[in-house]
């Protein structure tokens, strides 16, 4: 699933600022980055319906194993690989 440009600049901003799993953003952090437009709001909301981010309280944002892996792997942008179809497995395989 390919995410909004919203939602890739925020892996990429944990991606310049944090280097673990678990880490934690606040979305004050987020609006002195981005502004308060509202589309963050719904990029944030997109990252946690997929797994990237979990919101912990109304203000604070996780960075999950997965959004982690995204990251630092940049499966989070178009054309690296990551959402094209994984081959079928042969048999015997």
């Amino acid at each position: 699933m390919q995410l909004s440009e919203t939602a890739r600049e925020i892996l990429d901003f944990f991606r310049e600022t944090h280097r673990k799993p678990g880490a934690r953003m606040t979305m004050a952090k987020l609006d002195a980055r981005f502004g308060t437009d509202p589309a963050v709001a719904v990029a944030v909301s997109e990252l946690a319906r997929l797994g990237y981010v979990t919101t912990p309280d109304a203000g604070t944002i996780e960075l999950t194993d997965r959004g982690f892996d995204a990251v630092h792997r940049g499966g989070h942008r178009p054309g690296d690989g990551a959402d094209a179809p994984t081959p079928p497995r042969r048999s015997g395989d």
